[in-house]
């Protein structure tokens, strides 16, 4: 019997990941299991109803200053999802919808999640950015983003080019974000969130509703 589960269960895992990965835009596995990714529940949060939509369109500088804003209350923030300390932090951003407006400069999809890790930024290519996410539930807005990039010959990295280099545009594409803000105590500011345009930044949106090209 205990040989019979040694083989099924890994089998079963393997099974679940294969159909998890045919249901996204990029054909992503993911190497984390959802229920072992940092601040699982509050990062694919998928009912936004519950949450107020502030309806005065933000800039990803408005988001630059929830660092120091926001600084006491995200220091009890923990990352590990099974952690209570890891659910969404109320009277922070992380309680509101928002809508963000800027520019698009890269899109990865992420290893361990199969999210899609965006920067968005001001016009300015050597500006300071932000992330914003797109959860692999949301497959129509990751497909939306894809079929985007596609039409005007622009790659994601990890879905289409394993070249950094190629993955950033030259130019911004303007874009309107809605989504959740989000702390992300995986990475601490000036560390390794991303690259070096976001990494002084670790609030986003994420989990991100709808993006919209104009």
């Amino acid at each position: 019997m205990n040989l019979m589960k040694k083989i099924l269960i890994p089998a079963f895992i393997f099974y679940c990941s294969m159909l998890y990965g045919q249901n996204n835009a990029c054909n992503c596995y993911p190497t984390t299991p959802k229920e072992r990714q940092d601040r699982s529940s509050a990062k694919h949060e998928t009912n936004y109803s519950i949450y107020k939509l502030k309806k005065d369109t933000i800039s990803v500088e408005y988001i630059y200053g929830w660092g120091d804003l926001y600084y006491l209350a995200t220091k009890s923030i923990s990352k590990k999802a099974e952690n209570p300390k890891s659910i969404r932090k109320h009277n922070t951003p992380e309680d509101s919808l928002y809508i963000l407006k800027g520019y698009m400069w890269f899109v990865k999809t992420e290893d361990n999640d199969c999210d899609f890790h965006i920067e968005i930024g001001p016009k300015n290519i050597d500006g300071d950015r932000i992330i914003i996410e797109v959860p692999v539930e949301n497959i129509k807005t990751q497909q939306k983003i894809k079929d985007y990039l596609n039409k005007h010959g622009l790659k994601i990295m990890g879905c289409g080019t394993s070249n950094s280099k190629k993955a950033h545009f030259d130019k911004g594409i303007p874009v309107v974000v809605v989504g959740l803000g989000f702390y992300d105590a995986s990475h601490k500011p000036d560390t390794n969130h991303g690259d070096k345009h976001t990494k002084k930044h670790s609030w986003e949106l994420h989990p991100v509703k709808e993006i919209y090209f104009h």
